[in-house]
């Protein structure tokens, strides 16, 4: 039990580490273009980090869950940007890597990290279902509401007339809601706080971004 904790730890110190040295580098202006192109990478290596702390706990059961989270996620995105009806009328930039129908295949797996995060803090704060998927589709709508004026200015998606829709934020609200609900229902109940520290920490990162952008 020690150990985990001390390599959950040791994980935090990591996140830690590479969003603050992406704050600096995409704060100072000759890194800019180097931190853009290590995003998706970013992403995918603090991910897989936080990943392992559920993962080799409760192994295939687990990742049968998240990945019909990614799954559902990553499509209701495509959907989202082929018909504009879902979230508003936008498109993704080259940032985020390697896209799929027109959306990068790191969005769903991002999505899922951040419906994780906001799922085991909320089963902290209630055992209702209902409250649980309430507690964390909100969680979800303010991450988001802190990363779309720098996915804006980095070009990370475009929205038409780059204004954010207010029906973007009421699906984040649904989506969130109803993957908890998933995770909820499976039975999942690691209560590891990497998850929530990983949200945490983005939600800084591109808090600090906002302004210094």
């Amino acid at each position: 039990m020690e150990r985990k904790k001390d390599l959950e730890k040791l994980s935090l110190y990591f996140l830690i580490i590479m969003f603050t040295v992406g704050i600096i580098g995409h704060s100072f202006n000759p890194l800019l273009n180097l931190m853009l192109h290590l995003t998706p990478f970013t992403l995918l290596l603090t991910g897989a980090v936080v990943l392992y702390h559920y993962v080799y706990e409760d192994s295939i059961k687990i990742i049968g869950i998240l990945l019909l989270i990614y799954v559902i996620t990553f499509f209701v995105e495509v959907a989202g940007v082929e018909t504009g009806i879902i979230f508003g009328n936008y498109y993704y930039g080259e940032v985020l890597g390697l896209k799929l129908l027109g959306v990068p295949l790191i969005i769903g797996f991002n999505w899922t990290l951040i419906i994780l995060g906001a799922y085991v803090i909320s089963i902290r704060i209630t055992r209702n279902s209902f409250l649980i998927a309430s507690i964390s589709g909100l969680i979800a709508v303010v991450f988001d509401y802190s990363l779309e004026p720098v996915a804006i200015k980095l070009k990370y998606w475009v929205w038409e007339g780059d204004i954010v829709p207010a029906r973007n934020y009421l699906a984040w609200f649904i989506i969130a809601f109803f993957s908890a609900l998933i995770l909820t229902f499976s039975g999942f109940k690691n209560k590891r706080y990497i998850a929530f520290y990983y949200v945490i920490i983005q939600f800084i990162f591109f808090l600090i971004l906002s302004i210094a952008l």
